[in-house]
């Protein structure tokens, strides 16, 4: 059995090197320099354990130093060009859209979904955008501080109770994610809250992995995560439909409401498939990035004694602004 397995992954792997090389034949010559690696995976593994390792940096100079600041590659599945420097942001971030345009790792895009915000263009991208930033712009969000604050607090005395240690990221990530589902998405029943981020988990994971669909894998574990979150959210968002159109819900309640009410150019409202990709796209965006952030506040109060002596006390005085913007910008 096992050596069966091996041979279908082999022959794959071989039919993908040749299937490769006859797509890509003679279009490859105005690309840079660099190793596309092994087909299908790519430099992805080595990318990947350079990241766990906290070795990124090292990763980059090491192609950087061989090819230059712009050099080719394959990350999860996709044929890659990396920028690197000052001129290689500015020309990312100033090209026009007919020039250079977005485009996602084919896992990520599975995992997120075709009508994710970051793969929409023109007016359905203005009118997504539009419903998300009138609950997530500043003013919106300052009233949910409280909310924040009680269910920081409700959830760090569960997780410190009669514990001497805890694990701090997954602690983070489980903060974050309770505070997205429920001032975001207005999920406020907690084992439902529970079982979506344990599939969360996963399919966060399945977005950065090789896009493989094979029983076992990270990529089949993901996409049969996000079926799950698929088939627990449509009942929410049927309920949520109800409840506006009874009068019960205000459509600016939260996300979920704001993209219900939407209507398009037809004055038709926008499918459940939309509404659910960028439900996915913002939990995504909304949780690794705080998580990363609260962890590295932690490790920083660990490591201080100073800082840690003066959060302690309750001098520290925290600019309004950089709260602002923390707050803020993960969910933008």
């Amino acid at each position: 059995m096992a050596f069966d397995f091996i041979l279908v992954i082999a022959i794959t792997l071989i039919v993908a090197f040749f299937l490769s090389k006859f797509m890509f034949k003679g279009q490859t010559k105005n690309l840079p320099k660099g190793s596309l690696g092994y087909p299908l995976i790519g430099e992805t593994f080595s990318f990947l354990r350079a990241q766990k390792q906290d070795r990124g940096p090292e990763w980059l100079e090491e192609r950087t130093s061989k090819h230059g600041p712009v050099f080719k590659t394959s990350l999860m599945g996709s044929p890659t060009v990396v920028a690197v420097g000052q001129a290689g942001n500015k020309f990312v971030l100033g090209t026009e859209e007919d020039v250079l345009s977005a485009k996602k790792p084919v896992a990520l895009v599975a995992i997120a979904g075709k009508q994710n915000i970051f793969e929409l263009t023109g007016s359905r991208y203005r009118l997504v955008k539009g419903a998300m930033v009138s609950f997530l712009k500043p003013e919106s969000l300052q009233n949910y501080i409280k909310q924040m604050d009680e269910l920081t607090k409700i959830m760090l005395l569960r997780e410190t109770e009669n514990k001497d240690t805890i694990k701090a990221v997954v602690t983070m990530k489980k903060l974050t994610f309770n505070i997205a589902s429920s001032i975001l998405f207005g999920i406020k029943d907690e084992h439902t809250r529970g079982v979506l981020f344990d599939d969360f988990s996963l399919a966060f994971k399945a977005g950065w992995s090789v896009p493989i669909n094979f029983p076992g894998t990270v990529y089949w574990r993901g996409l049969r995560a996000r079926s799950r979150i698929v088939s627990r959210i449509l009942p929410i968002l049927k309920e949520r439909r109800e409840e506006i159109l009874e009068g019960k819900l205000s459509p600016t309640s939260n996300v979920f409401s704001c993209l219900l009410a939407l209507r398009d150019e037809n004055e038709q409202p926008i499918s459940d498939d939309l509404i659910l990709d960028n439900y996915v796209t913002l939990m995504i965006a909304s949780h690794d990035t705080s998580a990363t952030l609260m962890s590295l506040m932690i490790w920083k109060l660990s490591t201080d004694s100073e800082i840690y002596k003066k959060v302690l006390d309750g001098i520290v005085l925290i600019d309004y602004n950089i709260l602002h913007y923390i707050i803020i910008y993960p969910f933008c």
